[in-house]
């Protein structure tokens, strides 16, 4: 689809967990119209778009996609995308049997402001009576100019190996030959503006990512033969992940944290780390917060050498709850693997102890045992509420030991799992399960928000979040 302005109207919401849906109707120029669906995870680009519908009719198009949008905004399915991707407040459930665009924050329609649509598809609107164009199309992608071929960069990735504990961290920042960096909460990516000036994105697979226009233009703009790995992330003006803090989250960013090409880095990936990163943080403005939702589009990650520096960076990243740092050892290049160059900290990562409210059944190689435990934590009233499956990490013998509680329909025991911290909807982030705690070993209503996660039950959060 030609980005020209074809968009006749849009449905979209977002999930509290950060996770957004979208439909857009447009006018294909050749008598027909459509609508297509894509899904976006917390902060991530668009994903692959799947056709709702296709008719020479408009309100044939139009009710579909009503339909298939009433479907998403219902409340009780898995993941209620009832608020505005723009931030705002709930907008409930989507009005059904309408053959016409609903006037709602999740909708908007040729005439309607423009502010009601996403930053990336004002420049596509077809504009009403008096309406004029408040937003700039993106530069040409290498998407649309060579439909179905694999870039060219974006094919080498670097990854971390992870420190044990914090003892092996103190070492590193306590070496000069180490700098810290901010480990960003995001979606990996890299950003190319080749030689020919052209812009794209691609995913830590090497395969081509929808880059955002914002973010396109800002590329752009720093010129030819220029590549960036980093973080596409969504947060607030304090620079706090969307999963955390939900509908505050409103700045989509690219956080560099390397540089693989430069015209003024005639060593490439060869060149030192040291001298990647400082070349990195002459070119970009900081990601320093507050930040502006209409501020640099594409920023440098938070990095300090030193361990006075290092110790201020990883206490500011602490205050924010960030997701924890990266270390990179200062005279290594950029290697296409996992390398022990790069070493990860989480410092969101912790063990709690949750209640056993439900299961679910394991699929493919473990069936016949346990594949997940829905476990919850107690608020201060005494009301055990759930906090979200844990299904990795059990081994084979807790399966099938959890597996025998399910058949005797036991509930109420507590069990220890791995977590990142909960969301701004009070859900588990990227959990596992640890062990299966003895009888007597911890009472279940010793299990509660305060002392496993720090804080308060976040009844708002959840009550936004509904199911998800």
């Amino acid at each position: 689809m030609a980005e020209t302005r074809d968009l006749q109207a849009f449905l979209g919401g977002m999930a509290a967990s950060g996770a957004c849906f979208k439909i857009e109707i447009v006018d294909e120029g050749d008598g027909d119209y459509s609508a297509w669906a894509a899904n976006a995870g917390n902060g991530a680009a668009w994903g692959t778009r799947s056709l709702v519908a296709r008719s020479p009719d408009l309100v044939v198009v139009i009710k579909k996609a009503n339909a298939r949008f009433v479907e998403k905004t219902r409340p009780g399915r898995d993941r209620v995308y009832s608020r505005p991707i723009g931030g705002g407040l709930d907008a409930g459930p989507y009005p059904k049997g309408l053959d016409e665009i609903a006037d709602s924050p999740l909708a908007w329609a040729i005439g309607r402001p423009l502010s009601l649509l996403p930053a990336e598809l004002r420049h596509r609107a077809i504009l009403g009576l008096g309406q004029v164009a408040d937003d700039a199309a993106p530069p040409p992608t290498y998407a649309a100019a060579k439909p179905g071929e694999r870039p060219p960069l974006g094919q080498v990735v670097m990854l971390c190996e992870t420190l044990p504990n914090a003892a092996a961290l103190d070492l590193l920042l306590e070496h000069d030959g180490w700098a810290m960096t901010e480990k960003m909460e995001g979606d990996r990516a890299q950003l190319h503006c080749d030689e020919d000036g052209m812009v794209y994105l691609t995913k830590r697979s090497g395969e081509l990512a929808n880059c955002p226009p914002h973010i396109a233009r800002a590329m752009e703009a720093l010129g030819p033969g220029v590549s960036l790995d980093g973080e596409l992330i969504t947060v607030d003006a304090e620079g706090r992940a969307q999963l955390y803090v939900g509908g505050m989250a409103r700045i989509s960013l690219f956080v560099a944290f390397d540089l693989l090409a430069h015209p003024e880095m005639p060593g490439g990936m060869g060149t030192a780390q040291g001298e990647r990163l400082a070349l990195l943080a002459r070119k970009l403005p900081s990601f320093t917060a507050p930040l502006a939702v209409d501020g640099p589009a594409i920023r440098c990650v938070p990095h300090a050498y030193g361990l006075k520096p290092k110790w201020e960076l990883f206490k500011t990243i602490r205050a924010r709850e960030g997701e924890g740092v990266v270390m990179r050892k200062l005279d290594a290049a950029y290697e296409g693997r996992r390398s022990a160059h790069w070493m990860r900290y989480c410092d969101r990562e912790r063990t709690i102890d949750a209640v056993v409210m439900g299961y679910n059944p394991g699929t493919g190689n473990i069936v016949g045992m346990v594949g997940g435990v829905e476990v919850g934590l107690y608020d201060e009233a005494g009301v055990l509420h759930s906090i979200g499956f844990a299904g990795s990490g059990w081994t084979r013998d807790q399966r099938a030991e959890l597996q025998a509680r399910w058949d005797a329909g036991e509930t109420g025991y507590v069990v220890e799992v791995k977590t990142y911290g909960l969301s701004f909807a009070d859900q588990l982030t990227r959990p596992s399960g640890v062990r299966i705690r003895a009888a007597g070993d911890k009472r279940p209503a010793e299990c509660r928000f305060q002392s496993e996660i720090g804080r308060p039950y976040n009844a708002m959060g959840q009550a936004l979040g509904a199911a998800a």
